[in-house]
């Protein structure tokens, strides 16, 4: 029995994780939804790195690390493509 409510309970979240997904490819595919990834990629962070050269310091640095996964998730949840039944 408990093997049948995990195995639901799997399938419940991985249905509820696909709906999630398709809300970010449908607002990305939007003009308003490109301008504001665009702008989340440029504050998050993307595409600098996490370490100041000038004055390394470890609290920055996790901070920035912080903000670029941030965006790191929404991006992953737009290019999602899983169906139900499989893991990633």
């Amino acid at each position: 029995m408990d093997n049948k409510k995990t195995e639901q309970q799997k399938i419940e979240h991985e249905k509820k994780n696909e709906e999630l997904a398709n809300c970010y490819k449908r607002m990305a595919k939007t003009d308003d939804g490109k301008i504001i990834m665009k702008d989340l990629e440029r504050y998050l962070g993307y595409n600098k790195s996490s370490v100041c050269r000038q004055q390394p310091n470890q609290h920055q640095t996790f901070y920035c690390e912080g903000l670029r996964a941030a965006y790191l998730y929404i991006n992953e949840k737009i290019n999602r493509e899983i169906k139900i039944g499989e893991t990633k």
